[in-house]
């Protein structure tokens, strides 16, 4: 089927749409949560959830290269499990990658950086779950429609 072969051949510019579109929703919706989880202003959570996420687009576009690349080689299929995992590693590496930076940007310890990543991950765990299954199914639908339509 000619839509199978499509899933995995994404392109520069669908990962770019995929990242951005990911973190644009991202920020919108987190900036609140952080100004409630410190007590900082608005314009301060936004700033921060805007540096995180052009760190974490860059860790996307990275992280799904290479998880795409695992997937392609090995050939299994996005399962909950296999979503759950992916859904877990990324953020495991996005912590990583941004603790540091919270902690230079509102002055907090390394550990209270880590400690708001966390509180973080707790919205953005089922986030990013949720956004890939359903960014996977609309790809599916267009991809389908795309064939459909070369065929006739």
């Amino acid at each position: 089927m000619k839509v199978i072969e499509h899933i995995r051949e994404r392109t520069p510019f669908e990962r770019t749409f995929h990242a951005v579109s990911y973190e644009v929703i991202g920020v919108i919706t987190s900036t609140p949560i952080i100004a409630f989880l410190t007590g900082k202003p608005f314009s301060e959570s936004g700033a921060l959830s805007i540096i995180v996420s052009i760190i974490a687009m860059i860790w996307n576009y990275i992280f799904n290269v290479l998880f795409d690349q695992l997937q392609k080689k090995h050939g299994f299929k996005k399962n909950i499990f296999v979503r759950i995992t992916h859904g877990t590693l990324f953020e495991v590496g996005l912590i990583l990658l941004t603790a540091p930076t919270i902690a230079l940007l509102f002055n907090i310890t390394l550990i209270n950086a880590f400690f708001l990543e966390l509180g973080m991950l707790l919205y953005f765990f089922p986030y990013t779950i949720i956004y890939n299954w359903i960014y996977d199914k609309l790809r599916i639908n267009i991809l389908s429609h795309y064939d459909k339509a070369q065929n006739n």
